[in-house]
This record gives structure tokens, C-alpha cells and sequence, in this order.
């Protein structure tokens, strides 16, 4: 009886854990973006920043002529020993022709046979196994390609950015596409961007803002067993290891 509590106490606290949302921020500013994402309130967290700015392509001149510079080194090295070795090679060989020659022919039909059949034995089990265009052509005849996207739609609308901020100053320089740009984003964004300054003169972009979503890994992992569970994927797997298309 103790294990069977012990068992159901550890059960219902993975399954607890399993409740709690595994939330992110994707924070933006010019030529810089920060992802950052965290589980159990923060205490387990990690996070990744890019940077595009075009001082880093600057720096990054350099670094790569030199790098050039050291190629052109180590292939003008190598081309100088192979001229080098090349011509003592044919000595070389004709000195192991002579000694298999006096060795005599006896290992050379061994070898011969040795090789055909360890040859035949991946072409045999590879033969077991259909293409992947048949697998691919499998796929969407039974329905698994539509069950995947859908599982994927799925994800993306459970764990799509509910809260966006946007700010800073923004324009295309010209004034009606300013305008469209702007009806977008009152569309898709009517709360976020209310703080957005529109430039319909110049040419401006200093937007700066964040966007937060969240997940919740059961749901995700209902999502995704409830794919791998289903008639199609069973009859992929089925047609994956060999077997007929009836699964």
C-alpha cells in the first residue's frame, strides 16, 4: 500500500507541474532582439539575445580576410608537398607491385569475395524499408500530413503572443504606405499599438517593445501523444518498418 501512495502522491505532482505555464517574452529594439522564457515563476529560466546591428558586420571584415589569407597559406603548402611527393611515387608503387608479385595471387581472390558481400548485406536491408517519397506519398494519402498540421495549428494557437507593446517612431517615407502599414497594425494589433508615433515624411524606424506568451506543457503534450496515438501514424509507422499500405 505504501508503494501504491507513494506512487499516485508522485503521479499527482508530476501532473501539477504539468499545469504550470511555461511563459516568454520576446523583447525588441532596433537591431536587437531578446528571447527569454522561464518555467515554475522564474526559477528555471534561460534566454538568448540577437543583435543585427551593422557594427558587427564591420568588425567581422577583418576577421574573415584573414582567414582567407590563411587558406590560400596551408593550399599553396599542400600543392608544394604533393609536387614534392609526387615524384617518388612511382617507385614507390612499382616496388609494391613487385613484392605482391613474388608474394604471388592467392589473397587477392579472398579479398575479391569478401568484398561483394559485405556490400550485399546494407543493400539487402535497405530494401526492407520504402523510399522517402514513398513514405512522403504515404503520408498524405493517409491523412498523417493533415493530422500534423493540424497538431501544429494547434500549438500555435494555444501558445501564440497574447499581449504585445509596441513604442518609438515609425515611417516608410512615404506617406500612403505609411498609411496602409499603419492600418495594419491597428488591425492586428490594436492594443499595442496605440503608443506608436507615425512618420508619414521621413524615414524613421525606433520601435522598441516586447510580446508575451505562454504555454502549458500537458495541453502540449496531449497535443503531440494524441498525434503520435492516431490511426495514421500507427499505419505510417506500420508502412515505415515494411510493412504493405493497409497497414
Amino acid at each position: 500500500m505504501i508503494f501504491v501512495y507513494g506512487t499516485a502522491i508522485f503521479l499527482a505532482f508530476i501532473f501539477l507541474l504539468l499545469l504550470v505555464p511555461l511563459s516568454y517574452t520576446l523583447s525588441f529594439e532596433t537591431w536587437k532582439l531578446d528571447i527569454k522564457a522561464g518555467w515554475l515563476w522564474g526559477l528555471i529560466s534561460k534566454g538568448q539575445t540577437f543583435s543585427f546591428s551593422k557594427a558587427e558586420d564591420e568588425i567581422g571584415e577583418p576577421v574573415e580576410d584573414e582567414a582567407l589569407a590563411e587558406l590560400d597559406e596551408t593550399l599553396d603548402a599542400w600543392e608544394e608537398t604533393m609536387a614534392a611527393g609526387g615524384k617518388g611515387e612511382a617507385p614507390a608503387e612499382d616496388g609494391k607491385k613487385e613484392e605482391i608479385r613474388e608474394i604471388g595471387t592467392p589473397p587477392s581472390p579472398v579479398q575479391e569475395e569478401e568484398k561483394p558481400l559485405e556490400k550485399e548485406e546494407p543493400a539487402a536491408h535497405e530494401k526492407s524499408r520504402p523510399s522517402y517519397l514513398a513514405q512522403l506519398f504515404f503520408a498524405l494519402d493517409s491523412g498523417l500530413a493533415a493530422r500534423c498540421f493540424q497538431a501544429a495549428g494547434s500549438l500555435i494557437s494555444h501558445g501564440f503572443i497574447r499581449k504585445w507593446h509596441v513604442e518609438g517612431g515609425l515611417g516608410l517615407g512615404d506617406p500612403m504606405h505609411t498609411g496602409i502599414l499603419c492600418g495594419l497594425f491597428y488591425a492586428f494589433l490594436p492594443g499595442g499599438a496605440e503608443e506608436i508615433s507615425w512618420n508619414y515624411v521621413d524615414k524613421e524606424c525606433t520601435l522598441s517593445g516586447y510580446g508575451r506568451g505562454r504555454l502549458i506543457p500537458l495541453y502540449v503534450l496531449y497535443i503531440l501523444l494524441k498525434l503520435a496515438l492516431s490511426k495514421p501514424a500507427r499505419e505510417f509507422w506500420h508502412f515505415r518498418q515494411g510493412g504493405n499500405d493497409n497497414g
